[in-house]
């Protein structure tokens, strides 16, 4: 599988080095490998692993619980070798044990129905390769949020500014009641100071 590069004029304020770009498809694939590996270790609590699926949302969610089913009705496990473009290899295995885990997780996963809440505060991080932004509100909260495709390319307008934004919140509730928000704005103000 081939994946298309990542744009490397687009630049990430969040610190990150934009020198280390990856493509679309590496990343969904690492993200997919650190779900097998969590899954797979001995111990390790299940709150690491909603940690990993919460941020993907409802419907990845659903078709990772669509493929551990197959996998779990088949009674098999998965060995998964992967190659990203600058050369660096990945291997996990996944076994049955640990196919079942994601599972479950996913299975008896909860989302709630998104509310639009309005927020004002500061916009101090911003990454218009990730999509992500961070807004310290007047109330103190910091709410890490997604941000669409159209909205990310006009970052860089309201980085280090006071801002208003609609914000759509998404809880989700994992199997054993740990419980997450999810943050996605919608739409960016500046406020006069």
């Amino acid at each position: 599988m081939y994946g298309p590069s990542a744009d490397e004029s687009q630049y990430d304020l969040f610190g990150e080095p934009s020198g280390h770009l990856h493509t679309i498809l590496d990343e969904a694939v690492n993200k997919v490998l650190d779900i097998v590996d969590l899954s797979e270790g001995i111990g390790s609590s299940n709150d690491l692993l909603t940690e990993q699926l919460a941020p993907l949302g409802q419907r990845a969610i659903k078709h990772i619980g669509s493929l551990t089913a197959g996998l779990t009705d088949a009674g098999v496990g998965v060995r998964v070798a992967w190659q990203a473009r600058e050369g660096t290899a990945r291997r996990s295995d996944w076994s049955p044990s640990g196919v079942q885990r994601v599972r479950l997780l996913c299975e008896e996963s909860e989302f709630t129905e998104a509310e639009i809440i309005r927020v004002t505060g500061w916009l101090g991080a911003a990454s218009s390769f990730r999509g992500k932004v961070e807004i310290r509100t007047d109330s103190g909260e910091d709410i890490r949020a997604s941000t669409d495709e159209e909205l990310t390319g006009r970052l860089d307008e309201y980085f280090n500014k006071r801002v208003e934004a609609n914000v759509e919140v998404e809880k989700v509730v994992f199997a054993g009641g740990r419980e997450r928000r999810l943050y996605s704005v919608l739409s960016l103000r500046k406020l006069t100071e």
